[in-house]
């Protein structure tokens, strides 16, 4: 074929491509681009209302040391807090950042997804975390994404392959295909992809980070209680933890809130959030009953099993067993992409949040804060 109809051929190809992106709505993905990382955004945002509370000072706060900051900066760190013991022990930001500023969560907001769907089950909307999704999604997908337990979208083992690559790799969504899964899933919410919920064979059961999994369980919470998650997110986690008003990406086309991602708040915040999930809610009310918040928190499991990174019910779990370090033991946390984390100790009493432009040393991170903690003062 000559050179010249090739040419033209691949011509009318793009322009039939980028037309069904923009009949579709996948478009304005590309066209808008991936939500930064400061507020504010140009983007479609549902308001999370919340109830801000004072958060308790120590009375000397405390600075990160020398290996603490070393790392903040190598990082590209924004926002570094400590809350230990129920109070503020720490805060150190980047410059032009502050306790005001509103931070993209990117995947942090999976996490809470998966509480609200363990609150659920402790409310009796879900019967079993074993019962299959199809009893809570209506003739969507495949037979054997019906047949799914709940479990399994928890645990990112559901099967769906959706994306091409399941990590949680920096700038998925900024090199999206424009008629791709997670495009489309990015415009329209899940009902955008509902034929493409099918379960890859052979890999039941086999890990794969997939943001799909998320937008499922969303549609269950939406399902089971017939209210927006962004207003359950409200109610359920982020007014009684005392946290403020916060903005959550909206799908442009279905009006869904984005569940796997883009969470706007302060470091603050999350430091509320982290400090009320780890505190099992309030001494006045539980926010689980007690198994499935030790569940949540993966205490299970054994030192060596937690030292290869476990991703429990939409939450992680490590292990710190760093010889001639102060601090030991087993560590939650919940994390998004760059590295934005949110730390929770329950026996230590300690949350620690951290938000920047690029992963840094997860452990190294815990160590200097808890040496910093631990430092005599001057």
């Amino acid at each position: 074929m000559p050179l010249l109809k090739i040419s033209a051929l691949l011509l009318v190809l793009i322009g039939l491509g980028f037309a069904v992106a923009f009949g579709t709505g996948t478009l304005r993905l590309v066209t808008a681009g991936y939500p930064p990382a400061l507020w504010p955004a140009s983007a479609p945002f549902e308001t999370v209302p919340g109830t801000p509370q004072p958060i308790p000072r120590r009375p000397m706060p405390i600075e990160l040391d020398d290996r603490g900051m070393e790392l903040f900066e190598a990082s590209g760190g924004r926002a570094l807090l400590v809350m230990h013991d129920d109070q503020l022990a720490l805060e150190t930001y980047q410059e032009r950042i502050g306790p005001g500023t509103r931070m993209n969560s990117y995947s942090l907001v999976k996490s809470l997804v998966g509480a609200l769907i363990l609150r659920a089950h402790a409310e009796g909307k879900i019967g079993s975390l074993e019962d299959p999704v199809g009893m809570y999604l209506h003739g969507i997908g495949s037979d054997a994404f019906q047949m799914r337990p709940l479990r399994s979208f928890l645990t990112m083992r559901s099967g769906l392959e959706l994306e091409a690559d399941g990590s949680d790799k920096q700038g998925r969504l900024r090199q999206v295909n424009p008629l791709g899964n997670l495009a489309r899933l990015h415009a329209h919410g899940l009902s955008g992809i509902e034929e493409r919920l099918a379960v890859a064979k052979g890999n039941e059961d086999r890990f794969s980070y997939q943001n799909v999994n998320t937008a499922v369980l969303r549609q269950v919470l939406f399902n089971v209680y017939r209210q927006p998650v962004h207003n359950l997110l409200a109610e359920k986690i982020w007014q009684p933890a005392g946290a403020g008003d916060a903005f959550w990406l909206r799908h442009p086309e279905s009006g869904d809130v984005t569940a796997y991602c883009c969470l706007y708040a302060t470091a603050r915040d999350w430091a509320r959030v982290g400090s009320y999930l780890m505190k099992n809610g309030t001494p006045r009310k539980s926010f689980l009953p007690e198994g499935l918040w030790s569940d949540y928190f993966d205490r299970g499991l054994s030192g060596k099993e937690l030292a290869g990174d476990v991703y429990g019910l939409h939450v992680r779990h490590n292990v710190l067993d760093r010889q001639g370090e102060d601090l030991q033991g087993p560590f939650t946390y919940m994390m998004g992409q760059g590295g934005q984390i949110v730390y929770m100790m329950p026996e230590k009493n300690l949350v620690v949040v951290r938000f920047g432009k690029r992963h840094a040393l997860l452990h190294s991170t815990l160590y200097s804060v808890w040496n910093s903690l631990s430092a005599p003062e001057t």
